[in-house]
């Protein structure tokens, strides 16, 4: 049952905060899928149970109205001690618009079936985000890595608890852009 209905007969308004978005060709499509939507900065964004995230990025995917046929990005955020959020950047090429999936997943289980079975550009995404976040895909075609060596299996370079993390924020201090006017 998705987020906005309190059962499948009885649909409730979306909140007045997702107006103008487009969640009720998504909470429609994602009938039967636990979701819950928030508004973006940018576009929409849904959360999706991590053991249901790949059935509803078919749905998706495949609904004539929505028609998300281009994943945009998939990546990860370290959330610390809440876990890790899988994060799916859908674009329709045809219908022109976005939408951000996340999944989250909790520090003890950081392992989720793979999306290449939905784009193949998953491939190399989900290869990027397993050598970045220590994320394991589940039927991944190639898990090869790409940018570490491949014996560097204890070190994720995204996580906040990578060692060089604080030297990597020292480093970026002042880096930002001037106000405008000086």
């Amino acid at each position: 049952m998705t987020s906005d209905q309190t059962d499948s007969s009885t649909p409730v308004e979306a909140p007045d905060d997702l107006s103008g978005t487009i969640w009720s060709e998504v909470d429609r499509a994602l009938s039967g899928v636990t979701v819950r939507p928030e508004r973006g900065v940018i576009d929409l964004i849904v959360h999706i149970p991590a053991d249901e995230v790949i059935g509803g990025l078919r749905r998706l995917k495949t609904d004539e109205t929505l028609d998300f046929n281009y994943l945009r990005c998939l990546t990860a955020v370290d959330l610390e001690a809440d876990g890790m959020d899988v994060v799916y950047h859908l674009y329709s090429t045809n219908k022109k618009h976005n939408l951000t999936v996340k999944a989250r997943l909790g520090n003890d289980n950081l392992r989720l079936d793979t999306a290449t079975t939905v784009w193949k550009a998953a491939n190399w995404l989900e290869r990027e985000t397993a050598e970045m976040f220590g994320i394991r895909f589940n039927g991944h075609p190639d898990p090869r890595t790409l940018l570490m060596p491949e014996d560097m299996t204890d070190t994720f370079p995204l996580r906040k608890s990578h060692p060089l993390q604080e030297i990597e924020i020292l480093q970026g201090e002042g880096m930002g852009y001037p106000e405008e006017g000086e």
